[in-house]
């Protein structure tokens, strides 16, 4: 027998009570002697000898009460005498993108296979998924050869490290095991990334041996594509690439865009250590050739993983240019999507607001507040919401002001003065004036404007400005929906830019930006949930490092591989490029091998002092709480409660 908590022993001491009760009034101090009493009979001595035996009876029954109250706080417990002898090994496996760098996963998967064959048939075993949170793949079971299975047959993923809470997980989960020895194998390349934030001043739980696997060095050549943007133009389109080099000082790689097989272009770079080096590739489309997404490759290093990135290309469809023409006089953007009738590869077609839903893959031309009325109010909001193109020309209705208040930007009248205005500080490196160029500029600053509106939100980034220095142009970011708003209509009798030979390539350079930032082009990222257009659809690989079979989704997805996917509901089509978390590109390993030191545990030996001074370890407590020896100890109290006073009542009558 054990006991869980053994200080409430101690109460087992107040059984001298009734003891001492029982014979303080056992005698009386004074003998009288009463004549009469010679003539009973012996019916009567029985009495007597009855009326002390319930006496010595009732005694026996306090005493037991308060030993049984005693030994049910103290909550007994038996040990499992051959769960003592028994290994309980939990491997946890950080499945992170790190771990396909050269042959670490292949040797700490090696170093963990020879831990579980030491185990023989009694002993138990488990998987612990670390990333992107602690999961079980096999919970801790005595089926040994099935966990020997699942490692051998896992891959890593392409997730972020993150340590500490499968760290607090795999303690927990030994420590409620009734097993004599406890072993953590800690299979993970010992990433700095995955270490930060850890509480190294708190160990392990009593009993618990952990085995970190052998530390690998940074790689002497690594190096990761950290972000893309593909630009539409005329003919094919601009990539821009940021390549982060970690080793070593200096390196030359060679990029390569690809669409599906057919090499497109292709350069050598040379690479800085520590900086984002930036890197522009003009991408050549045939004629008549359509693509779905472009796949840029960079020399494989250490980690390849990281050396390729995924752009989702605007569709064809994307051309496509919903137009709310203006309540009066001209359209001039429409002339000026016009003019593109004549180019071969890919016009833009201007079309009217349709009364149906708003195809996702178009760009919305909002002129006015038309298009937030509530004629179309349910097809903008389901548009935007969608993720889909938007640019907004100011005309100061109430329904377009509060549209844009409800997304936290705000638009106010400027006071006329007799000079008009020219905008100012315009943005060179926006991909709105990449069809001007550095010279190209000056054409924009002598636009005259008439009537105009300051826009200002937490969310604006500023294309060009008015002469105080308010936003004019800008680029606006709500809630993962980014669109485009100009603070002026365009009509003649707010400026005159129409007629200035800078306004037909502007218009033309917004568009297939905005088309651009569709949510499907989105540079998402492994580990990212990806909001869907529509309620129900289907899943599908176009091209990754890791395909999988196509699948039916709703609301979201969260791939778990990087590369190009299709998303369709039966009525339209999206695409969407995956690619590798950043900072898991960034091998340095945890620099302090003594602080993960302070994580192992005190060693078996040292496990009863320890138990002594903090109370027991917690598998005594779930062996207490499955057999509950307690509760039968309080019921046969209450019982011999019953029976006192019972016996109490006869003695004393």
């Amino acid at each position: 027998m054990n006991w869980l908590v053994p200080g409430f022993l101690a109460g087992s001491l107040l059984v001298g009570l009734p003891i001492a009760l029982h014979f303080l009034r056992s005698k009386p101090k004074t003998e009288v002697r009463f004549p009469s009493l010679r003539f009973l009979g012996e019916s009567a001595l029985r009495d007597t000898r009855k009326h002390r035996l319930r006496r010595w009876l009732t005694l026996a029954l306090r005493t037991l009460v308060i030993l049984l109250l005693a030994g049910a706080f103290a909550r007994p417990f038996w040990k499992n005498k051959q769960a003592e002898h028994q290994t309980a090994l939990l491997v946890a496996i950080d499945n992170s993108m790190s771990m396909q760098t050269g042959q670490r996963w292949e040797k700490l998967r090696q170093q963990a296979l020879a831990s579980l064959a030491q185990l023989a048939p009694g002993d138990q075993a488990g998987l612990l998924m670390i990333n992107p949170a602690p999961r079980w793949l096999i919970p801790m079971t005595a089926d040994l050869a099935a966990v020997r299975t699942a490692l051998q047959e896992m891959k890593p993923g392409f997730e972020t490290t993150r340590y500490p809470a499968a760290m607090r997980l795999a303690g927990e989960a030994l420590a409620a095991q009734p097993a004599r020895k406890k072993i953590l194998v800690w299979m993970a390349d010992e990433q700095r990334l995955g270490w930060v934030g850890t509480p190294f001043d708190q160990s392990l739980p009593a009993g618990i041996d952990i085995q970190f696997g052998a530390t690998e060095p940074a790689p002497e050549r690594q190096a990761a594509i950290t972000s893309t943007r593909w630009t539409p133009e005329a003919k094919g389109g601009v990539i821009e690439l940021s390549i982060r080099l970690y080793s070593p000082s200096s390196d030359e790689r060679l990029i390569e865009i690809r669409s599906r097989d057919t090499v497109l272009t292709s350069q050598k770079v040379k690479l800085a250590q520590n900086t984002e080096n930036k890197v522009r590739l003009q991408v050549p489309i045939p004629a008549g050739q359509t693509l779905d997404g472009l796949k840029v490759t960079m020399t494989p290093d250490a980690l390849p993983a990281d050396d390729i990135a995924w752009i989702a290309v605007t569709p064809p469809t994307a051309s496509k240019v919903l137009n709310e023409p203006p309540m009066s006089g001209t359209d001039f953007l429409a002339h000026a999507l016009g003019s593109t009738r004549k180019l071969n590869d890919n016009p833009l077609e201007s079309v009217t607001l349709p009364e149906t839903e708003w195809p996702l893959a178009s760009v919305v031309i909002a002129q006015g507040g038309t298009a937030f009325s509530d004629h179309y109010r349910t097809n903008l909001d389901r548009f935007a919401k969608g993720g889909g193109a938007l640019w907004i020309f100011i005309d100061g209705s109430p329904e377009q002001k509060s549209w844009l208040a409800q997304r936290g930007f705000h638009i106010a009248e400027r006071a006329p003065e007799s000079e008009p205005w020219t905008l100012r500080d315009w943005d060179a490196e926006s991909p709105l004036l990449s069809a001007f160029g550095s010279d190209g500029l000056f054409s924009l600053m002598d636009v005259e404007f008439y009537r105009g509106y300051d826009l200002t939100g937490d969310g604006i980034t500023p294309v060009a400005n008015w002469p105080d220095g308010s936003a004019a142009i800008a680029s606006v970011s709500s809630g993962g929906q980014k669109f485009l708003i100009c603070g002026f209509p365009p009509d003649r009798e707010a400026t005159d830019w129409m007629v200035h030979p800078s306004f037909v390539p502007f218009v033309h350079q917004a568009v297939r930006w905005l088309a651009s930032l569709n949510s499907t082009a989105r540079d998402w990222r492994v580990g990212d949930t990806i909001p869907l257009p529509s309620e129900k659809g289907t899943w599908a690989t176009i091209d990754s490092s890791r395909p999988e079979p196509s699948r039916e989704v709703s609301g979201g997805v969260q791939p778990p591989a990087p590369g190009l996917y299709e998303y369709s509901d039966g009525k339209s089509r999206a695409l969407y490029a995956v690619n590798t978390p950043i900072m898991e590109s960034d091998l340095t390993p945890w620099p302090d091998a003594g602080l993960l030191a302070r994580l192992q545990s005190q060693q078996p030996g040292a496990t009863a002092q320890k138990r002594s001074l903090a109370g027991p370890v917690v598998s005594d407590e779930v062996a207490e709480s499955q057999q509950r020896i307690w509760w039968w100890l309080l019921a046969a109290c209450a019982l011999g409660l019953l029976a006192e006073v019972a016996l109490a009542n006869r003695t004393s009558a």
